[in-house]
């Protein structure tokens, strides 16, 4: 059989104050041309839905007119959807009865029986194969765990793989047993590659949350996870892959490659993953795009950005950050830099400021109170500045200084 594996759509977000309601319709419309296309048996959407528990109408509404749109276009398609961590399970999962009349399989919370004890059954979902709607796989379907839903005391990679051996067991006694298994889970896998720096998945520090896939049972012929952005196979292990993020979530994902996975699977339960990526409507620019730039030459770059055309709607812009490193205190910077960038055809998002680098650590320039006390407030603004940006004060900055000081002695 064929599955898409998708996850982390994060409808309802915006970027450093950006709408990106049109970039989240984009997607959703080229996800359903690919479904036509491929006609897949099943998608599997890895959690994450929305980008918060409280989404707007408005991107509820796009998850349920693609929803609609879907199921119409390739009939005979099933839909399995988990609840992440920035999903509330119990909203993302209210419609879950009427959704299942359209072959749409919602599981966001961990249910118990009468006696206490988790209904794994419930997370168990035969995928049939359309056409002759022979069942051809069973889905284990795990929604982002909490630690209310496994024993108190274990750690959450003990916990998930608790829960694992529960649904392994569950399925050993599915009456549809001998189908190969498949998983769709949302957690953040030991050995993942997750950027160190500006990750926006929430990831716990000190990585207390990670999940060591190698304790997880055996006999799965697919793990489709959710919740790191970057598509990846997971520790080397090709059948436990992260699809991606549908869109950019930071500036730090400028060099991921954004998409699904097209998953097929033989009755013998081998599987072959492909990533097949999905271009983001509005790409990411950094200037420059390594390193730091100075003012004077950030200027020159945004001089040669593309002006903005008659009728352009700013729709396929990309998104800017600039990156200056400051050589002196320069307060109406943004301001200038706002300024020209006024006719250009990009959506401004922020500047990342930083100093030169020091070419080794400064030794303590005040080593006294009495020195501190004999300095006169010029001495002292040139040390700071020296340990500030690493290079002596400008004669401009110091005649400004010596205004404002005459200033305020005159106010005194």
């Amino acid at each position: 059989m064929k599955i898409i594996h998708t996850a982390d759509w994060h409808l309802g977000n915006t970027f450093h104050g950006h709408d990106r309601h049109d970039e989240q319709a984009y997607f959703l419309d080229r996800l359903v041309d690919l479904l036509i296309e491929e006609q897949p048996d099943a998608l599997l959407v890895a959690g994450d839905v929305f980008d918060t528990s409280n989404p707007s109408a408005a991107a509820e509404r796009l998850f349920f007119d693609f929803l609609s749109r879907a199921t119409a276009e390739v009939d005979g398609l099933q839909i399995v959807v988990t609840a992440g961590n920035h999903d509330s399970a119990a909203r993302l999962e209210a419609p879950a009865a009427m959704l299942s009349t359209h072959r749409v399989f919602v599981r966001g919370t961990v249910r118990r029986t009468p006696d206490g004890e988790v209904d794994y059954g419930r997370h168990l979902i035969p995928l049939r194969r359309r056409g002759d709607d022979r069942v051809a796989a069973l889905c284990l379907a795990v929604p982002f765990l909490r630690a209310c839903d496994y024993p108190a005391g274990l750690t959450p990679s003990e916990g998930v793989a608790h829960f694992f051996r529960g649904l392994r067991q569950a399925a050993s006694a599915h009456r549809n047993t001998g189908v190969p298994l498949v998983t769709v889970a949302h957690f953040y896998a030991a050995g993942a590659d997750v950027c160190a720096d500006e990750h926006s998945e929430r990831l716990v520090v000190g990585g207390q949350e990670c999940v060591d896939v190698e304790r997880l049972p055996r006999g799965f012929a697919y793990v489709a996870l959710g919740h790191i952005h970057k598509g990846q196979a997971v520790a080397g292990r090709a059948d436990v892959r992260y699809a991606g993020s549908a869109l950019p979530m930071s500036f730090s994902e400028r060099g991921y490659r954004h998409g699904v996975v097209r998953v097929e699977i033989d009755e013998a339960g081998h599987a072959v993953a492909t990533p097949v990526e999905v271009e983001p409507l509005r790409p990411l620019l950094s200037l420059p795009r390594q390193g730091a730039a100075t003012a004077d030459e950030m200027f020159r770059a945004v001089s040669r950005l593309p002006r903005i055309g008659p009728g352009d709607d700013g729709a396929t812009w990309p998104y800017l950050e600039m990156r200056i490193v400051e050589t002196q205190p320069e307060p109406l910077l943004v301001t200038r830099l706002l300024d020209a960038l006024a006719d250009r055809a990009v959506h401004f998002c922020r500047v990342v400021r930083s100093v030169p680098t020091a070419p080794e650590p400064d030794a303590p320039a005040i080593r006294s109170t009495d020195e501190l006390a004999a300095m006169q407030p010029l001495d002292m603004a040139r040390l700071l500045f020296a340990e500030r940006f690493h290079s002596p004060m400008p004669e401009e900055l110091e005649r400004l200084f010596r205004v404002a000081e005459a200033d305020c002695h005159e106010s005194e």
